[in-house]
C-alpha cells in the first residue's frame, strides 16, 4: 500500500471513528440543523467528547459551548460545520490552525448553485490541499458508522451494526437505503453521504471500504463523476475483494440537469457508464429496491457457478412470473434431466408438471418441499434454485384457529420458529451442495409486527425472503453476474 493511500486510510479513521468531534454551527434552536444533527450525536450514544462551537451561548444541548475552535482544550478528531457558507471557508482555516486533520461539511450552496457557490468551493479545496485537511461534502446530508455509535446526520434515523456500506451522492438516498436495510432486518458498517464531492470523492471512500474489515458490501448512488477514469480504475480494484451494487441516476436529459442542480454532478453517458461497470465488475441495478436486495443476497447467499437456474414453485402462476423474469435477465431455465424427473416421480403426485419450474400442485406439503429443493440443488445442470412460496413447508397446526390472545402469541412466536426452521434446512443444503437457494414469498404474517419480527428473525441467521419472484429472480442474476466477472479473473 502506497504512503498516500496508508495517509488516506488513517484520516478516514478519524472521520469515521473519531474520539472527539469539534461542532461549528450548534444552536439552541431546535428548528435548525445545527441542534437537529447535535442531537442526533448524542441521541446516536456516541462515547467522545463533543465540543459545541457557538460564539454566543453557554450550553447547548447539556454540553459545555466554546466560542471558537481555539479555544477548545485539545484538537479534535473530526470537525462537523453546520455553518452559513460564506462564512465556512474561515472556519476550515480555524481548523487547520488548531491541527484538525478531517472535515465533515455539511452546509450547502456551493458549486450546486452557481458561481458564486462555485468560487466558494474552489477556496475550500485549496485551503483542504494546502494543510492537508480532507473535507466529507460539501452539501453532506452526513455520515453514519454503527459500530461506533457515530451518527452525525440530518434524519434521525439509526440502524444497528452490520455489514453494508452506503456511499451515496445524495442524503435522502442515504437515508432511504439505510431504512430498507432496516426494514430488512439488516444493519449498517459505513454510510456517507459525499455530497458535492470538493475534496474527498466516490472513489475514495470505495478504495477505504475495500480495507474495512465491517464492510462486505458496497452499495454505491452516483449521479456523475469527477474523474471517471479514476473511479473505473478503484473499481476494477474493489471489485475482486468486494462487491459494488451501483445506482446511476442522470441518464435522461432531465436527470442530468437535475443532477447538475443537485450536486454540481455531470451525468456523463450512460453506454460509456454500462460499459465501465461491465469491465470493473461493479453490478448496476435500475432501482433502490434492487440496491438494497442484491446487497443483501450478496450477505446471504454464494455465488452460483453459472446462470441454469431451477425453479420450485407453490404456485403455478409466481413459476410462469418467475421463468420470465429469469429469461428477460439472462438466466437459464434449464430442462431437467431423466434422473432428476425420476427422483421427483418418486415422491410428488402423479399430477405434477414434470418440468421446470417444479410445480407443486398443492400435493405436498413439510419436509417433502424441503426435499424436492434438494433434488433439483443436486442436479447436475443446476446452479442454484429459486424456491416460491413457503405456505407448503410449514406444518399445518400453523394455521389453526385460536380464540384466546395467549394462545395466539404462541401460535404466533411458533410460526416465526418454523420459519426459521425451513430456513435453516434451506441453508444446511445451500452449505452442502455449494449453491444458492434464493427464497421469494407472499407474507405469512398478515400483521406488521409479526412480520417484523419473522424478518429480524431471518436476518439474524443472514437469511432473506423477498416478496415477489422477479425480486429472487433478479438476486440470482446480479450474484451470477458477479461470480462470472470474479471468474474471468481468475482465467
Amino acid at each position: 500500500m502506497s504512503n498516500e493511500s496508508t495517509d488516506l486510510i488513517a484520516k478516514f479513521k478519524l472521520i469515521f471513528e473519531p474520539r472527539s468531534i469539534a461542532f461549528l454551527g450548534a444552536t439552541n434552536d431546535p428548528g435548525k440543523w445545527g441542534y437537529r444533527i447535535l442531537s442526533n450525536i448524542i441521541n446516536g450514544g456516541f462515547k467522545g467528547r463533543i465540543y459545541p462551537v457557538n460564539p454566543t451561548k453557554e450550553e447547548i444541548l447539556g454540553l459545555k459551548v466554546y466560542k471558537s475552535v481555539s479555544e477548545i482544550p485539545e484538537t479534535p478528531d473530526l470537525a462537523v460545520i453546520v455553518i452559513p457558507p460564506s462564512g465556512v471557508p474561515t472556519v476550515l482555516r480555524e481548523c487547520a490552525a488548531k491541527g484538525i486533520k478531517a472535515g465533515l461539511v455539511i452546509t450547502a450552496g456551493f458549486a450546486e448553485v452557481g458561481v458564486e457557490g462555485e468560487g466558494l468551493q474552489r477556496e475550500m479545496v485549496e485551503i483542504a490541499h494546502s494543510t492537508g485537511l480532507r473535507l466529507v461534502g460539501p452539501n453532506s446530508n452526513g455520515i453514519v458508522n454503527p459500530h461506533d455509535k457515530l451518527y452525525s446526520e440530518m434524519p434521525p434515523i439509526f440502524p444497528h451494526p452490520g455489514s453494508i456500506s452506503i456511499v451515496s451522492q445524495s442524503g435522502n438516498i442515504v437515508g432511504t437505503i439505510m431504512r430498507l436495510a432496516i426494514e430488512s432486518g439488516f444493519g449498517c458498517a459505513k454510510c456517507i453521504s459525499s455530497g458535492n464531492e470538493a475534496d474527498l470523492h466516490s472513489e475514495d471512500y470505495t478504495k477505504y471500504l475495500a480495507e474495512d474489515p465491517q464492510t462486505k458490501v458496497i452499495l454505491s448512488y452516483i449521479e456523475g463523476f469527477k474523474d471517471g477514469s479514476r473511479f473505473f480504475e478503484t473499481a476494477k480494484e474493489v471489485s475482486k475483494k468486494k462487491p459494488i451494487v451501483m445506482l446511476k441516476a442522470g441518464e435522461t436529459p432531465a436527470g442530468a440537469i437535475a443532477a447538475k442542480s443537485h450536486t454540481a454532478s455531470l451525468a456523463g453517458s450512460y453506454t460509456v457508464f454500462d460499459a465501465m461497470c461491465k469491465q470493473s465488475g461493479v453490478i448496476r441495478v435500475t432501482s433502490l429496491d434492487e440496491l438494497v436486495n442484491t446487497g443483501i443476497a450478496l450477505l446471504c447467499h454464494p455465488l452460483p457457478r453459472g446462470r441454469r437456474v431451477g425453479i420450485v414453485t407453490a404456485g403455478g402462476g409466481w413459476g410462469v412470473l418467475a421463468a420470465d423474469a429469469c429469461a428477460r435477465l439472462g438466466l437459464e431455465v434449464v430442462s431437467l434431466p431423466p434422473e432428476t424427473i425420476k427422483e421427483l416421480d418418486s415422491f410428488m403426485p402423479a399430477w405434477w408438471n414434470r418440468g421446470n419450474p417444479v410445480d407443486l400442485v398443492a400435493g405436498i406439503f413439510g419436509d417433502a418441499v424441503i426435499k424436492c429443493v434438494e433434488v433439483i440443488l443436486r442436479c447436475p445442470v443446476v446452479d442454484g434454485v429459486i424456491m416460491l412460496g413457503l405456505m407448503p413447508a410449514l406444518p399445518l397446526e400453523q394455521f389453526s384457529p385460536a380464540a384466546k390472545e395467549d394462545e395466539r402469541e404462541r401460535l404466533r412466536e411458533a410460526l416465526v420458529s418454523a420459519i426459521v426452521s425451513i430456513f435453516d434446512k434451506l441453508n444446511e443444503l445451500t452449505d452442502k451442495y455449494k449453491k444458492p437457494t434464493i427464497v421469494a414469498s407472499e407474507p405469512i404474517a398478515f400483521s406488521a409486527n409479526l412480520a417484523k419480527k419473522i424478518i429480524r428473525a431471518l436476518a439474524d441467521r443472514n437469511s432473506v425472503c423477498y416478496d415477489m419472484p422477479h425480486q429472487a429472480a433478479a438476486a440470482f442474476a446480479n450474484l451470477a453476474r458477479y461470480s462470472e466477472y470474479l471468474n474471468q479473473g481468475n482465467k
